[in-house]
């Protein structure tokens, strides 16, 4: 299977990682939904809700802070999966250095190196009143995450540099 083009590889990520945004979204909504409607119970301080379609149910404590939290979490995932999508999206043309790859390559590279870090602490501190930092993994693998994208938006910037002047002398 072809890494690059139209059937490849590369349109297969496109649609996983679009089908999971799709997904997240529908959930965040929902869950949103249920908590305006009060569509779920709570038993002990802890709120019980019902995924329709699966089955399962989500739970956990009743405050503000962990709701807030969960809703920051899933919308950090529905842009995070969304620029992937993007990305592998202009992977599948047939032409891979083009301002649509650059342009979600910066944005995926802004989230990781500073929405996401910005978030982990808004979470931990004047969210969560968290004084540890037992999962410092998270932060640390947002920030090599970004430092990856970083370096590949150069690449393709320089790619997309060379690609316009090549098309330019021909």
């Amino acid at each position: 299977m072809k890494i690059f083009g139209p059937k490849s590889l590369s349109a297969l990520f496109y649609y996983i990682f679009r089908s999971i945004s799709i997904v997240l979204l529908a959930f965040l909504t929902y869950m949103e939904f249920a908590f305006i409607t009060d569509r779920f119970t709570v038993e002990d301080g802890r709120f019980d809700m019902k995924i329709p379609l699966i089955g399962s149910s989500i739970q956990g404590d009743y405050q503000f802070s962990d709701i807030l939290t969960i809703s920051l979490i899933l919308i950090f995932g529905i842009l995070l999966f969304y620029l992937l999508s993007n990305i592998f999206k202009a992977l599948k043309e047939t032409i891979i250095f083009n301002k649509g790859i650059v342009k979600n390559l910066k944005l995926l590279t802004i989230l990781n190196l500073i929405v996401g870090p910005v978030l982990y602490f808004l979470i931990h501190y004047p969210i969560m009143h968290k004084t540890e930092f037992g999962n410092i993994h998270n932060l640390i693998l947002l920030i090599i995450f970004g430092m990856i994208s970083l370096f590949l938006t150069y690449v393709f910037k320089k790619g997309y540099t060379v690609q316009s002047e090549n098309d330019l002398t021909i």
